[in-house]
């Protein structure tokens, strides 16, 4: 893109560096709401199991799908090349569907309600990141990318989205 703005500059970094962030948010704020006794969300304890369960299938998906994306990690710019194998062959965006899991499910561990809120958030920022570097790549790659998209339908969730 050759205009960039703020926004564009914050969805296209490097989505370590903000991962990052999201988990010190999310896990600072759920370790001080149990400390503190924030309000809580309901069902305890299933929610608080199915919040772990969450985070480890997250975890393992991410790192099925990096084995196929040796870009991952890389600021969207940085990107030379389309990853169409594997879990790319069915999901545009299979790693921030996992880093969404994972957020998710640390919000649903901790069972803070300002945590939760946070993920939220974050889940929000995963999408709109998705949605942008999608601009950016259709950009970069032209009719290429726009192949890819129609190939593969779905972003985050086969079916769904």
């Amino acid at each position: 893109m050759k205009n960039w703005n703020l926004i564009d500059t914050v969805l296209l970094s490097n989505p370590v560096h903000r991962a990052m962030i999201e988990y010190l948010l999310l896990i600072g704020t759920g370790i001080l709401g149990l400390l503190f006794s924030w309000p809580k969300l309901p069902f305890s304890p299933v929610l608080n199991i199915v919040g772990g369960i969450l985070i480890l299938s997250g975890l393992l998906f991410h790192v099925y799908a990096e084995k196929n994306h040796k870009q991952a990690h890389e600021k969207s710019a940085d990107i030379v090349k389309i990853v169409t194998n594997g879990v790319f062959s069915k999901l545009r965006h299979p790693l921030y569907s996992s880093a969404i899991i994972i957020n998710l499910g640390i919000a649903l561990a901790f069972g803070v309600v300002l945590t939760f809120l946070i993920a939220v958030c974050s889940i929000f920022h995963w999408i709109m990141t998705a949605l942008k570097e999608e601009e950016f790549l259709l950009q970069k790659f032209g009719e290429e990318y726009r192949q890819y998209k129609k190939n593969v339908r779905w972003r985050f969730l086969p079916g769904i989205f």
